[in-house]
């Protein structure tokens, strides 16, 4: 019945140019006179889920938060009324909490809420407008150009980009960055790379075992390594080194000497003159005239001329 009358005195008060809460508050005052004005409130009734308010002397009866409807008769619940009622990773559509992601962002584009508000992002590497549509610039590597040929993360990308370390040089091998010093230069390819000195020939000793390395020269005079055994060994530098015979003479027999560290005769030939002889004693080469001549037995030995006949000497 109430809802009826309302109905048509709202209709009625139309013709007047009265606002809705202006024709509600009147209705409540013109068909319930049972309020008392030192009561109040108190003595009024308002729909379900509607409240009593003192408006100017008078009750006016509205929707508690979050509901709608005729609060003279019954209000019915909604989701919300404004943003803030939802989550903050929604909004307040049509009194329902919705995802304002849901069509707001462009193809491809990434959606993110922050505070009720979406926010349109295309993906790290993408290329377009969130807006309207975000696309990737390879899925391939033959997508990409020959200056930055690898499809990295939907990206062209040159591996040797800051791959490498100072002065080196970088290769690409598929999609791999090779990094290496220049052949005049040595170090860390990927930290730097410096000319090189000769100590640098001998890093890491290429030589053998018990084997010496030193800065040298090949017979071209190029600048090489040069291997030897350390003191006291003998064999093949570049490979390995076994310790000689001896390091002294005192190590050998009396007519042998310490050579090359093995013991050896010291007379090899090359100590005495031609016409001299040699003979080995305490370790030394020891050079005589032979009978019959006289001299510099290192430098050369003469025969003695005879004066008065054979078997006749002159001694000098």
């Amino acid at each position: 019945m109430i809802s009826f009358r309302l109905t048509l005195f709202l209709v009625g008060l139309a013709f007047h140019c009265l606002s809705l809460t202006e024709a509600m508050n009147y209705y409540q005052s013109y068909y319930q006179p049972r309020i008392q004005s030192s009561n109040g409130c108190g003595s009024y009734t308002c729909g379900t889920n509607a409240k009593c308010t003192m408006t100017d002397g008078r009750p006016v009866c509205s929707c508690l938060n979050l509901y709608i409807g005729d609060p003279l008769s019954h209000c019915h619940r909604v989701e919300c009324q404004i943003d803030d009622d939802c989550a903050n990773h929604k909004s307040c559509l049509n009194n329902n909490c919705v995802d304002p992601c849901a069509g707001a962002c462009g193809v491809g584009a990434n959606c993110r809420v922050v505070n009720h508000v979406p926010t349109c992002s295309c993906p790290p590497n993408w290329l377009g407008s969130p807006f309207t549509r975000c696309y990737a610039e390879c899925t391939v590597d033959g997508d990409c150009p020959g200056g930055k040929p690898v499809c990295s993360y939907h990206k062209c990308s040159n591996p040797c980009e800051n791959a490498c370390g100072i002065n080196a040089n970088c290769e690409l091998r598929g999609a791999t960055a090779i990094c290496s010093c220049p052949r005049d230069m040595t170090g860390d390819p990927f930290v730097s790379c410096r000319p090189f000195t000769p100590e640098d020939l001998c890093k890491p000793n290429p030589c053998g075992e018990n084997a010496v390395c030193n800065p040298g020269h090949d017979n071209t005079g190029k600048e090489r390594p040069v291997c030897t055994c350390e003191p006291g060994y003998i064999g093949n530098a570049l490979t390995s080194c076994r310790k000689g015979e001896c390091q002294s003479d005192n190590e050998c027999a009396d007519n042998r000497a310490c050579i090359d560290y093995y013991c050896q005769d010291p007379c090899t030939g090359k100590e005495c003159a031609l016409t001299a002889k040699c003979e080995a004693r305490r370790h030394i080469a020891v050079c005589t005239c032979p009978d019959g001549s006289r001299g510099d037995a290192v430098v050369g030995c003469s025969a003695i001329s005879s004066r008065y006949g054979a078997g006749k000497y002159l001694r000098g």
